[in-house]
């Protein structure tokens, strides 16, 4: 199965603005073979964009904004956070299937040889933490996936109430709108979040015992700052060893190690998101008082006036999730 053949039947209202028209023209989006179908409501074929030359241009709000060409004649904005997901998944796997001239195919063997050669005289840290830090984007999204698995065989499929996961998913974009970050939850009782490259597991008893919406972002912040930091990545090339990182930083081959670790947010962890909080113009006094119950000070520093804690209409569907 290819990376599109998964998003196939997956369609999305957008936003396509054209160059010459003064307002934007609502539409459908859908993936064709290599391409980004663009529809009229009415079904009416508009364009289509390669997915190869496809790029994420800005952001607006929860919206991601996308072009096919440098000089952006044609943008298209969108709000889904699955067809965001499925955009960001295929443009990476295709290009990383992008033949190479000749000549540059022996320049990344050749940095690996001396990369190994080199590396293998360091310590197992410094070789993890390479292998982390030169861990491509499109890799990252191939490991999530595997992890994503792994959870699923150890706790079965993730809570999906239809109302509890709209309800989930605005939450996720409310709470971090300049990333496509993905929550899950699960029955299981125990961890209460794992953290993984662009996805945040949540068991049933780390929602559903949250007093308030600020509370449970406090968590989901601390961890989605640990995937930002890459040490779910580290962590996988740890449990790898050394010459198995080397390995699979060389070949690309991830292997499927189980369940990844439950690892907790360290001070760096609570400072990216008070930081990312605070920019925000979003209260981090949750954060701080959650970092404090594991043994962490976090000072908040100078704070905005018009700071608020993070509110959700939503709370009671979102903790509804697993028993719908």
């Amino acid at each position: 199965m290819t990376a599109i053949d998964k998003f196939i039947r997956l369609e999305a209202v957008g936003w396509w603005f054209e160059a010459g028209r003064q307002e934007a023209r609502e539409v459908i989006v859908s993936f064709g073979n290599a391409t980004l179908q663009i529809t009229s409501l009415k079904d009416v074929p508009l364009t289509h964009w390669s997915l190869l030359a496809t790029k994420r241009v800005d952001t607006r709000g929860e919206a991601v904004i996308y072009s096919a060409d440098p000089e952006q004649h044609e943008v298209l904005e969108i709000e889904d956070r699955d067809m965001i997901r499925a955009i960001s998944a295929v443009t990476s796997a295709l290009a990383k299937q992008q033949p190479k001239p000749r000549w540059r195919r022996w320049i990344g063997p050749s940095i690996g040889l001396a990369a190994l050669l080199g590396l293998l005289w360091a310590s197992p840290p410094l070789i993890y933490k390479t292998t982390t830090l030169l861990t491509s984007p499109a890799r990252m999204v191939a490991l999530s996936e595997t992890m994503q698995e792994s959870l699923r065989t150890s706790y079965g499929n993730a809570c999906n109430g239809w109302l509890g996961q709209r309800a989930l998913d605005e939450f996720a974009a409310r709470l971090i709108p300049d990333y496509p970050v993905k929550l899950m939850v699960f029955a299981a009782q125990d961890p209460l979040a794992i953290a993984l490259p662009d996805v945040v597991s949540l068991s049933k008893a780390a929602v559903t015992g949250a007093a308030h919406a600020d509370a449970l972002a406090a968590l989901v912040m601390a961890h989605w700052a640990m995937g930002q930091n890459r040490k779910p990545v580290a962590a996988y090339m740890a449990s790898l060893g050394p010459i198995g990182a080397l390995r699979s930083l060389i070949s690309g081959h991830q292997p499927d190690k189980g369940l990844p670790p439950a690892l907790s947010p360290d001070g760096a962890d609570y400072i990216t998101a008070r930081d990312y909080l605070q920019a925000h113009g979003r209260s981090a006094f949750a954060l701080q008082q959650y970092a404090k119950q594991n043994g962490i000070g976090l000072p908040l520093g100078p704070v905005r006036a018009d700071s608020d804690a993070f509110t959700f209409d939503n709370f009671a569907a979102l903790q509804n999730i697993c028993d719908e």
